[in-house]
């Protein structure tokens, strides 16, 4: 299946504009059984997997990120490639545009994608329609949210909150104007007891890397703190690094794959050392093997969210990530997701 996809179907992929090849691929994944032909061995259901997150239980620590599925169209199929739980999203109260085109690119030598899409969608009534049609993996969905006001998140999250598990708070995208309102302690811990007033579901904040900056690493902390004290369920560690690119229509975008990775590292390190398992950490950046996810849950995360290497390595990635990292554990003499710790087992 690898071989297929890195030999075949990629290339194939990788000839068309990314938003386009991005939309097939979607397309594709609507049609009933499409993924069954790759006979994906995904290993969701075997108990060494379980994981717990936030109060809820799900069947893998591997998820899918944000910004797959913006609409909700496809959660239901692209579940079934091995995720412990998929994240529709980022959804807005009313539909955007997003920002002018071209606003994705590809870095192929660095595995990595740079994008500057400002939430396009179709708003949130259209994924509300849609996950309602998803009711038998319920319980596996998390829906990213967001806004430019409370009143909006909070419209959003009356929509749907009977439809998921879970709310990830999206602040942090460095393309999307707006949203750095939220980057504000005392609006940031407004907005967190507001939502908290209008559902009991799960509450987990997807928060903005930070550099070797101190003043930047210092706002961001502060963000942290502001959260735990305000009791969120969750935080998403982290979002895609802010870079420039004279190939962005608005001359900046998100960078995303696997060069973010040892960011990713430094930065759950860093959480956690304040975190005392106050909330339930997910990682995001750069994951793109089973010994990556390894790594992060060592550092203290109870999950990690995978998308950029979803786009390089093809359908059969999360059952690839699921399979691998039971095979670790075992050479660890480990049966637990949450006994895992230090550096991986050599194969």
């Amino acid at each position: 299946m690898t071989n297929l996809y890195n030999y075949t179907l990629r290339p194939l992929i990788f000839s068309l504009e990314p938003e386009l090849a991005h939309k097939i691929t979607e397309l594709s994944l609507r049609v009933p059984y499409v993924w069954n032909l790759f006979n994906i061995n995904n290993s969701v259901g075997n108990k060494s997997l379980e994981t717990k997150l936030f109060g809820n239980s799900y069947p893998s620590p591997l998820g899918l990120a944000a910004g797959f599925d913006k609409d909700c169209n496809t959660l239901n199929n692209v579940i079934k490639l091995g995720f412990g739980f998929v994240t529709g999203g980022t959804v807005t109260l009313t539909s955007r545009p997003g920002n002018p085109k071209p606003r994705v690119i590809r870095i192929t030598k660095d595995k990595a994608i740079i994008n500057a899409l400002g939430f396009p969608g179709k708003g949130v009534e259209y994924s509300v329609k849609n996950l309602k049609k998803f009711q038998s993996i319920k319980r596996r969905i998390i829906l990213s949210v967001s806004g430019t006001i409370e009143d909006e998140i909070i419209e959003c999250i009356q929509l749907s909150k009977s439809f998921i598990s879970a709310f990830e708070i999206n602040i942090s995208s460095p393309n999307t104007s707006g949203l750095k309102v939220f980057q504000n302690p005392s609006r940031l811990g407004e907005l967190i007891e507001a939502v908290k007033k209008n559902t009991d579901k799960p509450i987990i904040i997807k928060f903005p890397p930070w550099n070797n900056s101190f003043d930047n690493k210092k706002e961001m902390i502060k963000l942290i703190e502001t959260s735990l004290m305000t009791n969120v369920e969750g935080m998403v560690i982290s979002n895609t690094h802010p870079k420039e690119s004279k190939s962005i229509k608005i001359g900046r975008g998100g960078y995303s794959g696997e060069p973010i990775f040892p960011d990713t590292l430094k930065m759950l390190r860093e959480v956690q050392a304040i975190n005392n398992g106050c909330a339930d950490i997910i990682a995001c950046g750069g994951i793109s093997s089973a010994n990556d996810l390894w790594k992060v849950l060592a550092c203290g995360a109870k999950a990690g969210q995978i998308y950029t290497s979803l786009v390089y390595q093809g359908p059969s990635l999360p059952s690839k990530i699921n399979n691998g990292l039971i095979k670790l554990m075992k050479i660890a003499g480990i049966n637990k997701i949450n006994e895992i710790n230090g550096e991986p087992p050599k194969i």
